[in-house]
């Protein structure tokens, strides 16, 4: 079986028998596509050995000059696609294990909007600036709900109607790995904003299940999120340019800055490991650091 062949039925797999998320699968499709340009489509999968992996990650890092965050994506998708070999029989021996390759990525702390930015993100998404206009009234509850609550921009758009419980106060949220977990409308604010919106949507048309929506019935999506969360920072006044996942490191930065235990935390973002949590204790510190500061100079509010 060639390369391209190996790729194409792989992403089958990955369709329907483990059912990933169409978001994934194109990151999947993109990754698969670079490699089989690189490597040849008509290679044979079985002939795949370490020596073509290391000139093709010599060629993302050095000719290319791709981001190592980049690097290891595209050979995170490879390797699911020799471990499918493998466990079809197409593959007697994993070339990666010859390799001996580390991608080494940078600790980079998570952008987090400061209280000022905070403040004024949440003066543009009041119920009351949004008026009576419907894709308004969907910017400023989607931008609420995303800060109050720390899902990502996936999840938020994967949102159906039938998700969520405006009785219980919960929305469930169908998160990475096909994991699913509940987040709070603990704000009387968000709740209000989310049930006006709800009655609002009821009368739009359409055959979408997605709670999100435009004024002609289509369904939000991740750029379309990434677009307008853009038009409203600018429109607020902020200078930095937000985005979605920004939000998400804000509220987990305001939730540990509030004293919430950090496995409450973990479980709210929908970790899987509690060190991926654990970036954020780092940021919390910093604005401890921040507001002793302003202690010292006398500013302190």
């Amino acid at each position: 079986m060639n390369l391209k062949e190996a790729s194409r039925r792989f992403l089958l797999h990955c369709q329907s028998a483990v059912t990933l998320s169409e978001y994934t699968l194109r990151a999947y499709r993109s990754d698969l596509a670079d490699c089989v340009a690189f490597v040849g489509p008509r290679k044979s999968i079985a002939s795949v050995q370490a020596e073509q992996l290391r000139a093709y990650i010599f060629d993302l890092r050095s000719v290319r000059e791709l981001k190592e965050s980049t690097i290891k994506r595209r050979l995170a998708t490879i390797k699911l696609l020799v471990k499918w070999a493998l466990h079809e029989g197409r593959l007697k021996v994993n070339p990666f294990d010859a390799l001996n390759e580390k991608i080494r990525l940078p600790r980079r702390l998570p952008r987090a909007l400061d209280r000022d930015d905070s403040r004024r993100l949440r003066r543009a998404v009041d119920p009351a600036a949004a008026g009576t206009d419907f894709d308004r009234m969907r910017r400023s509850v989607a931008v609420q709900l995303m800060l109050e609550t720390g899902i990502r921009v996936g999840e938020l758009v994967s949102i159906a109607c039938q998700d969520v419980s405006l009785a219980d106060k919960v929305i469930v949220i169908h998160g990475k790995g096909n994991r699913q977990r509940l987040v709070y409308l603990y704000k009387p604010a968000l709740l209000r904003a989310i049930s006006r919106y709800i009655a609002r949507r009821s009368s739009i048309v359409t055959r979408h299940e997605e709670l999100f929506l435009s004024a002609v019935g289509a369904p939000l999506t991740t750029a379309g999120v990434r677009r307008e969360l853009r038009e409203l920072a600018v429109s607020a006044g902020l200078a930095r340019h937000v985005t979605p996942h920004m939000l998400r490191h804000t509220c987990a930065t305001s939730w540990l800055e509030s004293g919430l235990d950090i496995r409450f935390v973990q479980k709210l973002l929908g970790h899987h490991s509690i060190s991926t949590t654990e970036i954020y204790t780092h940021v919390s510190d910093q604005g401890l650091r921040a507001a002793l500061e302003r202690v010292k100079q006398g500013r302190f509010r």
